[in-house]
């Protein structure tokens, strides 16, 4: 098979533990990539915002907020945002679930925070405002994520958080994120989606991409594409849905390492 795209999560995957990567590496391969007529791709659950800022001039393909925004050469194609009074409820229903340590929502052109987290550090969310009510969010709101990274509440617990959520509001999907985090989307909003959008747009097809994914998030899209693989630090759904796991984890750039050894960079 001669894969034409290659898709890569970032938080656990390119990133090692302390948010850091070989950027000059990176670079190069990407190039190297191009000459082949490769097209590279971040696939994330990170906002557009977020991503376009960390990256700059050297990724311009994303698949955002988990699938619910595409963007093909900075040329936004997708983009699938929450209902108002779905926000409302979810909002409400936060209430209910363990303290968290963080609340965020990913709006179109920055992330908003509630009033209550306003001493919380958020060197991720390069632009943020804070908001007492709902309504005065004026834009489109893509996702709304809910952290518990200080507490830690374990995997299971969190895994089950996300379950019953999505059996409360059928017009969702919640998903492990990482980090201790749920990502609540929009229903039928995932990778698999929105990177589907990506290649068909561009002219190719599921079986032309390879995958890199960590955590559950990325389940949909590994079991989706013509090679799909899971980091060695990978949750064990996860690591059951790819076709394989790579040699070397997040912190040994086990990520740039089975890219280079695919394409023989």
């Amino acid at each position: 098979m001669h894969y034409r795209y290659v898709a890569v999560d970032i938080d656990g995957t390119l990133l090692d533990d302390h948010d850091r990567y070989d950027q000059v590496r990176l670079a190069k391969d990407i190039c190297a990539l191009r000459r082949q007529n490769v097209t590279f791709l971040i696939a994330s659950g990170n906002s557009l915002d977020a991503l376009q800022t960390q990256f700059g001039k050297l990724v311009n393909n994303f698949v955002a907020e988990n699938g619910g925004r595409v963007v093909v050469a900075e040329h936004e194609i997708r983009g699938v945002a929450h209902r108002p009074e779905t926000l409302a409820k979810l909002l409400d229903y936060i209430h209910c679930l363990p303290q968290p340590d963080l609340l965020s929502l990913s709006a179109a052109s920055q992330t908003m925070i509630p009033q209550k987290f306003a001493s919380v550090p958020v060197p991720y969310y390069p632009h943020h405002a804070y908001f007492k009510w709902l309504v005065e969010i004026r834009e489109p709101v893509y996702n709304v994520n809910v952290n518990w990274y200080q507490r830690q509440l374990p995997l299971d617990q969190i895994q089950q958080i996300a379950r019953t959520i999505n059996w409360t509001f059928p017009e969702v999907n919640a998903t492990y994120s990482g980090t201790y985090g749920i990502d609540i989307l929009p229903h039928g909003v995932n990778k698999a989606r929105g990177l589907r959008k990506f290649v068909q747009y561009t002219g190719g097809s599921m079986d032309q991409v390879v995958a890199v994914g960590d955590t559950s998030n990325d389940v949909e899209m590994v079991s989706a594409v013509g090679l799909g693989l899971a980091m060695r630090n990978a949750t064990p759904d996860l690591q059951s849905a790819a076709a394989a796991v790579t040699i070397a984890d997040n912190n040994h750039a086990g990520l740039l390492r089975a890219i280079e050894a695919l394409f023989s960079l």
